[in-house]
């Protein structure tokens, strides 16, 4: 069971999601994204986000005017992301149930398993989850994102893939219901990812992978972000919805 706790690091203390006792590394547990709880702080350059709320393991983000479409709000495309996002601190569990801040000099991998829940009204969506060196900035430079992605068109199918700095890789399939990913990070450097899109039964329809090779600020702590933008060049009106399930978990070797 996830829960919120007062953790400490090299940047002092803070609030983060970690899943209690050790891990069973045969038998790995998800931590469910829960974007209402107070350990995640959102930023919102242009106060697009008009609320939020969960249920039942999905999030459901609705959304203001967003008239004047631009890359800028696109995660997989531009040199800049001013589309909303939230973050909590990137820990990792240890054997003996403890909980250690993640920096960029460690190598760890992140999985993602994303879904996508039933909206109300779309927009031309992109969902990402990965890890980030400054989830506060707006030049994809500093925010050297790294993780899984979900994008869709308004009433059209659904894709899942990876999502790596400015870049995507996703499979759009009608019988996509799950996407899995899996990035890596080692010595100050984001290599990449892979993922695996599954079906309403575990059952694999595509897979696919996408290089980074982002560099990362030296001896930084990492943070874990959840951002909700348009695909491409999108226009939002007030009260479209996207409607999502993310699990995580984090892996940090010696």
């Amino acid at each position: 069971m996830a829960e919120r706790k007062l953790l400490s690091g090299s940047s002092g203390t803070f609030w983060g999601i970690v899943s209690g006792g050790g891990a069973d590394l045969s038998n790995l547990s998800y931590i469910e994204v829960d974007l209402t709880d107070a350990a995640w702080t959102l930023v919102d350059p242009d106060s697009l986000v008009q609320s939020n709320t969960y249920a039942a393991g999905f999030n459901n983000v609705v959304m203001n005017t967003l008239a004047a479409g631009s890359q800028d709000y696109s995660w997989g495309a531009g040199t800049n992301h001013r589309a909303p996002r939230w973050y909590i601190p990137l820990v990792a569990e240890d054997a003996n149930g403890n909980n250690v801040r993640i920096t960029t000099d460690d190598t760890f991998i992140l999985q993602v398993k994303i879904q996508k829940g039933t909206t109300t009204a779309e927009w031309d969506t992109e969902v990402v989850c990965g890890t980030c060196d400054d989830p506060t900035a707006t030049a994809a430079n500093l925010i050297d994102g790294l993780g899984g992605m979900m994008d869709y068109v308004a009433t059209a199918n659904t894709g899942y893939g990876v999502w790596t700095f400015n870049n995507k890789s996703t499979s759009i399939n009608a019988s996509n219901d799950v996407g899995v990913s899996t990035s890596l990070s080692s010595g100050g450097r984001g290599q990449g990812g892979v993922y695996v899109n599954l079906d309403n039964t575990g059952a694999d329809i595509a897979g696919g992978s996408r290089n980074a090779a982002i560099t990362y600020n030296a001896a930084a702590d990492m943070y874990l972000m959840v951002g909700v933008g348009t695909r491409g060049i999108a226009t939002i009106t007030s009260g479209d919805d996207t409607d999502f399930k993310i699990s995580y978990r984090i892996i940090k070797f010696a």
